[in-house]
């Protein structure tokens, strides 16, 4: 739900005012229950990837820890480890508005590939494509493990994680191990010499400015000079638009977003594929490697599209309350008596409530005027929720070929739908919980559990690709085209 994306952006930009506090074991404690009921009550997938035995003996070491003052930072890295072990990437929460983060971030923009920082920019004299070794004395393989924690992803997919980190690097990182005026780096050019080089702390914004130069966005792969621009209409649009490649007879339909006012989209896409069929195009390439989520039917107009067969995403969906759990400290809800309680009501099982039927299924067949020739997904592992059910849609069709990384979003099942928004009493620590689980359509089983979608063609980018700013994954697709 599109929801989400608008109200977390602001929590994100918004954490940053004042110095962290201390909290009386007694409050602490009392936030800590809080948001322990949360989940054992209304959490759909909690025992998923962790029996209750062991989350019950992990929660209790947690409170077990407490000191007679914590910081409310404390508290919340407490809580992120704890939320880390259940595996749900529409799980979040976020710090309280006591760190002054917004003049000391980490200033080098980092890319991960293969468990491993590389910097992504031309900046500070150090060449794109270096390895960062360590941080402030501390290895990046450690730094990657610890912050692992505050990105949430589905199962035990890395990629969301990576790519999330990679992101947001420098909150994170202050999360961990404190505001940091200065950064000594280390670091191995790429033709090994190895160099330490000592950079202060620079505000969020002047980081924000230069992550849009990152090669990974491969502005350079597309010739295009100017990146403000580049990125402005490749990474940050959110509307669907479509470029060509005249010489394959191919089209490049970008789809950064669900998250646009669903009948808007619908036609938006009806306008775009009424273009494609016109130019006689023979080569679709939908990429949705930018695409973490939004609203589902605006996934199942696309793919109405592109396929000339009836479809399915899902088999049921199931909650294990139909009351919000510890609903005074709620600060945002959707429709609870109808999306909740009406919605699942006529439906018991011995452990909640299900629904074993999915109801946009009957739109779920091909557009009268869909693309008939060939199409192709690109995803990675910012794809997601409603991204990722696209990307599984594509995996389900043997005539189409879903090519890039992993995707974010569960193979199987992920929880999502019907976000509750909190905020601790004491802390001020907020947390976003949703309160269903959906299992979706599945035709390959062999695919181990807790992974996103796998691609048929798994592309990822090289430290050359990076060095070189190419496009691996669109390039592999365009090769293939070409024969």
């Amino acid at each position: 739900m599109n929801h989400i994306g608008y109200i977390v952006s602001f929590i994100l930009l918004s954490t940053s005012l004042f110095a962290q506090k201390k909290i009386t074991l007694t409050k602490a404690k009392e936030d800590f229950k809080i948001f322990q009921n949360i989940l054992k009550k209304g959490h759909p997938g909690l025992y998923d990837y962790i029996n209750e035995v062991t989350f019950d003996s992990i929660v209790d070491y947690a409170q077990d820890s407490f000191s007679e003052e914590i910081t409310d930072i404390e508290l919340f890295k407490k809580m992120q480890y704890i939320t880390d072990q259940v595996k749900d990437g529409h799980l979040m929460l976020f710090a309280p508005n006591t760190v002054k983060s917004t003049q000391y971030y980490f200033p080098v923009i980092v890319k991960i590939i293969q468990s491993d920082f590389y910097v992504d920019t031309d900046d500070f004299g150090i060449p794109i494509g270096s390895k960062i070794t360590h941080i402030n004395d501390i290895s990046t393989v450690k730094i990657l493990d610890d912050l692992k924690k505050y990105a949430p992803s589905d199962g035990h997919n890395l990629t969301r994680k990576y790519r999330n980190i990679e992101l947001k690097f420098g909150l994170f990182y202050i999360y961990e191990y404190g505001l940091q005026k200065e950064y000594t780096i280390k670091y191995l050019e790429p033709s090994g010499t190895e160099k330490v080089i000592t950079l202060p702390a620079e505000s969020f914004v002047n980081v924000k400015h230069r992550n849009i130069n990152r090669n990974s966005y491969f502005s350079n792969y597309h010739n295009a000079k100017d990146k403000v621009a580049f990125f402005s209409k490749h990474i940050n649009n959110k509307e669907p638009f479509v470029y060509y490649k005249k010489d394959l007879k191919t089209a490049v339909l970008v789809v950064n977003s669900f998250g646009v006012d669903i009948s808007a989209f619908k036609s938006r896409l009806i306008k775009l594929f009424k273009e494609i069929n016109k130019k006689k195009i023979k080569h679709l390439i939908i990429d949705i490697r930018q695409n973490d989520g939004g609203f589902r039917p605006n996934s199942v107009h696309l793919f109405s599209l592109v396929t000339n067969k009836l479809f399915k995403q899902r088999t049921s969906t199931f909650v294990s309350s139909l009351e919000i759990p510890e609903k005074s400290y709620a600060t945002r809800t959707f429709g609870e008596k109808e999306f909740l309680k009406d919605k699942f009501y006529h439906h018991p099982t011995s452990d909640g409530w299900k629904l074993d039927f999915d109801d946009l299924e009957t739109i779920m067949v091909p557009d009268k005027n869909r693309f008939k020739g060939k199409t192709y997904v690109l995803a990675s592992g910012t794809t997601f929720s409603a991204g990722s059910a696209l990307a599984l849609l594509a995996k389900n069709d043997p005539d189409i070929l879903l090519v890039g990384e992993e995707t974010g979003g569960g193979y199987y099942s992920h929880i999502g739908q019907f976000p509750v928004y909190y905020e601790l009493p004491n802390s001020k620590i907020m947390m976003i919980m949703s309160m269903e689980k959906i299992k979706h359509y599945v035709k390959d089983k062999n695919v181990p559990n807790g992974s996103g979608v796998i691609p048929d063609r798994a592309i990822s980018i090289s430290v050359d690709d990076l060095i070189k700013g190419k496009d691996a994954q669109l390039d592999y697709i365009l090769r293939l085209i070409k024969g």
